[in-house]
């Protein structure tokens, strides 16, 4: 078990703001095939910031690897590229936090 630290609980509003952000999307754009995906993902985004909020290192797994993976994969982008582009670095931001917190987590004394 980690205990919580302020940088993890940055990044898990940052992952629910994310979420929430990509949600709004149904109501900012056409509705199509990709908004509704980026609705969905955001669902779980959602999900991965309230599991942030507590201790586990699970979900610090999740969010370096669902948050890199849309990023590197561009899944479901965006109709505008600025948003995407903001979106990508968010998700590489949380990523990159969430291996920084998790090897934290890993090498600290146990005692």
């Amino acid at each position: 078990m980690t205990s919580s630290t302020p940088l993890r609980s940055a990044t898990a509003t940052l992952v629910t703001i994310a979420g929430l952000a990509q949600v709004a999307m149904l109501w900012v754009f056409d509705l199509g095939a990709a908004v509704l995906l980026t609705a969905l993902s955001g669902g779980g985004y959602l999900l991965l910031g309230l599991g942030l909020f507590g201790v586990s290192r699970f979900t610090l797994v999740l969010a370096a690897g669902l948050c890199g993976a849309r990023a590197w994969l561009a899944f479901a982008p965006l109709p505008v590229l600025a948003w995407e582009q903001l979106r990508t670095v968010v998700d590489v931001l949380i990523a990159a936090t969430a291996l920084w917190l998790l090897w934290q987590a890993r090498h600290a004394p146990t005692h």
